[in-house]
């Protein structure tokens, strides 16, 4: 029991209406993790980037904010993660490194990161530590993934960070997945021609439509063990939902989690009503919106 709980208690009216369902906490919450929270509804292009991961050499991942880029790199990594406690032959497995690429403000910061990321020392010099790269497929027989988050975010110089990266595209048995708004990952690869030839998948996220983000909330729900979601939630709640958020996951999610819990509080169902009464909408918005 954490001190907060302890001195303060828990939202048992909240926790009772979870339990009716046969929820134990807030489906649509933003923590979960990426194997449990993210629905594949955009199946053929999460194979197009996991071939890139296991197969080929260079893929961008592009979207607008709130799109899930993340999400989608996360889970790729974690499902990479997964599918090599299955494969038993070091050959067929592929070793992911996820790295947020805006925190780092130089090419020597990045490498390190990676290093970091394969759990080996870093304290060496530049030289040493590509050298680890440079060898990989000679001393391992395990494909590496790289896959770098908001890679344009970086405060790292463009031009070495770009021929550090096409660098890395041609050593053998390394693979890299870019991602960041597609403004920005537009004029970070024309900045780099040499690294932008190099790409072989290129895709972007789009808003979803009505089917697949119902899709996307029904998997939370039977993932987070509710096992009557067609009481829970009335059908008008995902024709509301999808017109709040525009079909933006992290926007929907939001709004749904805004939702249950008025509807917790209110003892009522989830529908088009408490969407709307649990996500105010401003003026300017109502007008402009």
């Amino acid at each position: 029991m954490t001190i907060f709980t302890r001195k303060v208690g828990r939202d048992r009216q909240f926790d009772r209406y979870l339990k009716r369902y046969g929820l134990g906490g807030d489906p649509f919450r933003a923590e979960l993790g990426p194997l449990e929270a993210f629905a594949p509804t955009q199946r053929m292009d999460l194979l197009k980037l996991k071939w890139v991961l296991t197969d080929g050499k260079v893929g961008v991942l592009t979207g607008g904010l709130g799109m899930g880029k993340t999400t989608v790199c996360e889970f790729l990594v974690g499902s990479l993660r997964e599918e090599n406690m299955f494969h038993k032959d070091p050959a067929r497995q592929v070793i992911p490194v996820f790295i947020h690429g805006a925190t780092y403000k130089s090419t020597d910061e990045l490498i390190r990161a990676i290093i970091l990321g394969l759990e080996m020392d870093a304290n060496r010099s530049r030289a040493a530590l590509f050298d680890t790269l440079r060898r990989w497929s000679k001393e391992h027989k395990e494909r590496l993934a790289i896959v770098i988050d908001d890679v344009s975010e970086t405060g790292a110089d463009v031009k070495e960070i770009g021929e550090f990266l096409r660098v890395l595209a041609d050593i053998p048995g390394i693979a890299l997945l870019l991602n960041g708004e597609p403004s920005q990952i537009d004029r970070f690869l024309e900045s780099m021609p040499a690294l932008k030839d190099r790409v072989q998948v290129r895709v972007k996220l789009e808003p979803m439509d009505s089917e697949h983000l119902e899709e996307l909330i029904l998997y939370r729900l039977k993932t987070a063990g509710c096992t009557e979601w067609d009481k829970l939630i009335d059908p008008s709640f995902f024709r509301e939902l999808h017109k709040v958020s525009k079909g933006v996951p992290r926007k929907a999610l939001k709004a749904a989690s805004n939702a249950i819990r008025y509807s917790a509080a209110k003892n009522l169902p989830i529908d088009a009503k408490t969407v709307k009464k649990s996500n105010p909408r401003s003026l300017w918005k109502r007008i402009f919106g």
